[in-house]
């Protein structure tokens, strides 16, 4: 696990650098006082509503979560929503490590196994991919305002391919769903014949989105975890747009609502190489398709990703500690025990063929 971590953050990194030559490049004739000049134009109650906003997608979260538990361990969403906050604020400070806080969080709240809310983080994270992916698509593929950009055809292509994706996983997820331990095996034996180690881990994980799914119990709960993850996305979305026009200068100011969207998306792909509080990748993509796409000059292009930044990411983070405090949480112990209880289950995943028993946290 420590060689892998020292792989993904060399390739961190490495992509970093290739961002950062990238925008320098573009940079040269930089100006420092018109940076000064667009951030002292910001209005600052629109970046108070823009921060309720993605505060208000934190709540949906925990409503969501709470959805998910019903099942198993019932929690009401008010009990779910310190885990979202100190969760995130983990992520925003100490980066991959604080990632299986959140998880970690509410087995312990709820007397739950980690496994099981490890199962439940999965199934998040593909209905977050089904709701960003259908909001950027749709928005690609149908607004009228993205047809003047330049790559209007790669982005109406890159909008149905998204829209497909979404489908995609929509059928797989609702096939492992119905029929997840005979997927599981299947897998299993298909990679078995390139890699038993490769065959088991695969197994082991559809099993586990599999019991994940089971936290959707019929229709009536599926419905409502597409609503609160397009709830959830959609305050995202109109973050972005209140953050860009909170800016009183023309080049951001007319900026269309929905080509917004193009900022949320590139500022997920940049999140791929990020760095704990500093961030790196989402801002150089940012400023990218600012630059590049909307013709904003560097000054306000820079401005605008920083402050993006700021309210979609760190905003969270003196709600975080205040949680923290609250529930008497150290967020650098509980990340490290998350991380471990992690790597334990996926020695004891590889370790054996037979399926292992979870241990309760205490």
């Amino acid at each position: 696990m420590k060689r892998h971590r020292w792989l993904v953050m060399g390739a961190v990194f490495a992509l970093l650098a290739v961002l950062v030559y990238i925008q320098f490049r573009t940079l040269k004739s930089f100006q420092w006082f018109t940076l000064a000049q667009t951030f002292g134009s910001i209005r600052w109650m629109q970046l108070a509503l823009a921060t309720g906003l993605i505060y208000g997608a934190y709540i949906a979260r925990a409503f969501r979560w709470s959805l998910f538990l019903r099942p198993t361990k019932p929690a009401s969403p008010a009990q779910m929503v310190p885990a979202q906050f100190i969760g995130f604020t983990s992520v925003a400070i100490l980066g991959r490590l604080g990632e299986f806080v959140r998880p970690y969080l509410v087995a312990r709240r709820q007397q739950a196994t980690f496994t099981s809310q490890l199962a439940v983080y999965a199934v998040e994270r593909v209905f977050d991919l089904l709701a960003a992916a259908g909001i950027v698509a749709v928005t690609l593929s149908i607004s009228p305002s993205v047809r003047n950009l330049p790559y209007h055809e790669q982005f109406r292509r890159a909008g149905y391919f998204g829209i497909g994706l979404a489908l995609l996983l929509a059928l797989v997820a609702v096939a492992i769903r119905l029929n997840g331990p005979k997927i599981a095996d299947f897998a299993s034996r298909w990679l078995g014949v390139l890699s038993k180690k490769l065959a088991h881990a695969v197994h082991e994980k559809v099993l586990a989105f599999s019991h994940g799914l089971d936290a959707i119990a019929g229709w009536t709960e599926l419905l409502l975890a597409l609503f609160y993850s397009f709830l959830t996305w959609g305050l995202i979305a109109l973050g972005y747009v209140v953050v860009v026009h909170s800016f009183a200068v023309p080049e951001l100011a007319s900026i269309p609502p929905a080509q917004t969207v193009l900022l949320m998306a590139g500022s997920l792909f940049g999140s791929f190489a990020q760095l704990p509080a500093i961030g790196g990748g989402s801002q150089v993509v940012v400023i990218y398709v600012l630059t590049s796409v909307l013709h904003v000059g560097p000054e306000a292009a820079t401005a605008c990703a920083l402050t993006l930044y700021v309210v979609t990411f760190l905003t969270v983070i003196p709600a975080g500690l205040a949680f923290a405090r609250v529930e008497h949480v150290s967020l650098r112990n509980v990340a490290k025990a998350s991380e471990t209880e992690e790597e334990e289950l996926e020695a004891s995943s590889a370790g054996s063929d037979e399926p292992q028993q979870a241990h309760s946290l205490p």
